[in-house]
């Protein structure tokens, strides 16, 4: 009936540890299942490392090659500019240069060392370097003298704001003054620490050290790279000139790469790919055709050794730039700078002369065979002669009675006159009440005249008579008299039309429409305005003007580009593109009787007119207005005038234009003379179809 089985009483200690043995138990089961857990996760980690170790190899090479690899762009050669027989007018010159690729931790002591190895076997430009960088390098050589530069007051000052750093240094600079700088920077400083600071600087990429090094020096680098780190010798380029005299100023000039980008043009380049420290044109041609002669820059990969050591290679062969073809002929400019230079110096006791201008251009197509401009700067000594050809396109003047033309036009096409309009032009001269009596140049007068006369012989009297009756007023020997003031814009609208006071269209930045206008629109003014004594012209205006008058009213655009092209393999020449001729006004149609007579008048002023005895016996046909601008300016009384000379010839086909402008010559006029050369020059070489 009883159980023999021993009966086990459980106190409260072996409850106690019944209780941790369950508990060990399940602590247990859960610990080898993280552990079994851990273990899948880790062989999934150690499988997936396997497969990108051996089978995505290559891809993650690739990816630590990109992420280690600097790239950065080299300048390609830039197209060469030509006159129209291919003549070289800008071309680039090579240089051998010392550059620096970006060392990876390189230290101070390293640079240094070699910062002296060159300052002691090369020749250290230091011409160029501005008093900021000299102010730059002083900071950098004796830091404890700039800190003494500011107090400790200040300092704690500019400290509590956000750009506290930059003004610290703004006032540093500030106060580095060029006295300070001769006691405290010298020649050999600024030597050492244009190559230390153009170093420290160079964090990735490359830097220029040295330019136009001499191949002595190239071997002496090249010699020693363990000791240049990061230093190669390289072949690099700069702009050169045919002639650094002539027509300089309108071929324009192209920034170094220490340059890069002008700050005007910055953000717009920036935004067409060009790097900071790119080489640009900034003036002239050079700026106009920027995107034909820049070309396409390579791309050049850096990368470092173990040791930190640049490694250089190219990435993108770049290609040049596409060459330009000019209308001008480089041997008829040539030969018309070297007779204006001489002109100007043979004018040296005329105090006011400074410039002369000469433009030559055909008329059909509107090509410029020579564009000549000569500043002779008496305001130093010795005097110094330099190309102004930028200012036949910026600078304005008063044309004198070349504007007559202008003014038969406007008269014509506002049928104030018809053919063979006759006038007087007596010894009385012309008076308004309240002025002086106003004459031409022969105050006896010529009689009465026609329009061609009047052209001929450059009557002022028939031009103030003429222009009174496109202002609607009636005149009478010293009475008063009124006008319609619209006649000022009814002058200007005509002479726009013909080339004046409005932009030629030529294909140079910077041009002028028409010089600074005091607006005062009384009759005395007008008849001022009728002889060329009130608004004032560039010079270029002046060749377009005459263009249109030989063309009978068609205005053609002038301009320099003729065609860009490149070379093949063999040297030919491939044209890539050639300007398209663009009329930009023609009004010829119902005015066919005002240019048969302006043309009649001009043909007079070289046979029998005012320019009659300088073209006596000259062996080409042409066609003129002759003009004098008056300018009494810091001259009291003394009148030092503009002489100026428009032609065409021959006059029944023009194939030429000729314009020329001397500033300011009290003596004897030589814009004949250097019209008569330009006009030798193009027919003896293009021939002469009369």
């Amino acid at each position: 009936m009883f159980s023999n089985r021993p009966i086990k009483f459980i106190g409260r200690k072996e409850a106690q540890e019944q209780e941790r043995n369950q508990l060990d138990n399940v602590v247990a089961r859960r610990f080898y299942i993280i552990i079994g857990v851990v273990i899948v996760i880790a062989s999934i980690f150690a499988l997936r490392l396997f497969y990108m170790q051996v089978n995505k190899s290559d891809f993650y090479s690739a990816k630590l090659e990109q992420y280690s690899t600097n790239t950065f762009e080299v300048d390609a050669l830039r197209g060469e500019i030509v006159d129209r027989n291919y003549n070289k007018l800008v071309y680039n010159e090579n240089v051998v240069c010392a550059t620096y690729y970006a060392v990876k931790g390189i230290k101070d002591d390293e640079i240094k060392s070699m910062v002296n190895f060159l300052t002691k076997n090369c020749n250290i430009d230091i011409s160029s370097v501005t008093e900021r960088e000299k102010k730059d390098y002083l900071i950098m050589k004796d830091k404890k003298f700039a800190k003494s530069l500011v107090s400790e007051a200040e300092e704690k000052a500019l400290a509590a704001n956000d750009d506290g750093d930059t003004e610290y240094y703004n006032l540093q600079l500030k106060r580095i003054t060029d006295s300070v700088l001769k006691k405290h920077l010298s020649d050999d400083d600024v030597r050492y620490y244009k190559l230390y600071y153009t170093i420290k600087n160079c964090k990735s990429g490359s830097a220029v050290l040295l330019e136009n090094i001499s191949y002595q020096e190239a071997s002496v680098i090249g010699e020693n790279n363990d000791l240049l780190r990061g230093i190669q010798v390289t072949s690099d380029w700069k702009r050169a000139y045919t002639d650094e005299s002539t027509l300089k100023s309108t071929l324009g000039k192209v920034t170094t790469k220490k340059q890069g980008l002008p700050a005007t043009l910055k953000d717009e380049l920036l935004a067409l790919d060009y790097s900071n420290d790119s080489r640009v044109g900034t003036s002239g041609l050079e700026r106009q055709y920027e995107d034909i002669l820049s070309g396409n820059k390579s791309v050049m990969t850096l990368k470092y050794a173990s040791d930190g050591t640049p490694i250089v290679k190219t990435k993108k062969q770049g290609s040049s730039g596409e060459n330009i073809q000019l209308t001008i002929d480089w041997d008829i400019q040539s030969q018309l700078t070297q007779m204006v230079e001489q002109c100007l110096y043979s004018h040296t006791a005329e105090r006011y002369q400074q410039h002369i201008y000469c433009i030559v251009m055909e008329p059909k197509t509107g090509d410029i065979i020579a564009l000549v401009g000569k500043e002779y700067n008496k305001e130093k000594t010795p005097y110094e002669m330099k190309d102004a050809t930028y200012l036949t396109y910026t600078g304005a003047y008063r044309i004198g009675s070349t504007m007559k033309g202008a003014v038969i036009y406007a008269c014509f096409k506002n049928n104030i006159i018809k053919a063979n309009h006759y006038e007087a032009d007596t010894s009385e001269g012309l008076k308004i009440a309240g002025t002086k009596a106003k004459h031409s140049w022969n105050k006896s007068g010529f009689g009465n005249i026609n329009e061609v006369q009047a052209l001929a012989y450059s009557s002022n009297i028939y031009m103030m008579k003429i222009i009174i009756k496109l202002a609607g007023g009636h005149y009478q020997y010293d009475k008063p008299i009124h006008i319609d003031k619209s006649a000022f814009a009814k002058l200007r609208n005509a002479a726009g039309e013909l080339g004046l006071g409005v932009k030629t269209g030529i294909d140079l930045p910077y041009e002028a429409a028409t010089g600074p206008r005091v607006e005062e629109d009384t009759a005395g003014k007008l008849l001022d305005f009728s002889i060329g004594q009130y608004d004032t012209y560039t010079p270029l205006q002046l060749a377009v003007y005459a263009s249109t008058l030989a063309n009978k009213g068609v205005k053609v655009q002038p301009h320099l580009y003729k065609s860009s092209y490149k070379t093949d393999t063999s040297g030919n020449i491939v044209t890539l593109n050639t300007h398209k001729k663009h009329i930009m006004d023609d009004v010829s149609e119902g005015n066919e009787d005002a240019f048969n007579q302006i043309q009649a008048g001009m043909k007079a002023v070289a046979t029998y007119g005012t320019a009659a005895g300088s073209f006596a016996g000259f062996q080409y046909d042409i066609s003129g207005k002759s003009g004098t601008a008056e300018d009494y300016t810091h001259t009291g009384n003394v009148d030092h005038p503009n002489h100026l000379f428009i032609s065409y010839g021959p006059s029944k086909d023009p194939q030429v234009v000729v314009a020329v402008l001397e500033e300011r010559l009290k003596g004897a006029n030589d814009a004949p003379s250097i019209a008569k050369k330009a006009f030798s020059l193009y027919f003896e070489k293009y021939g002469y179809n009369n």
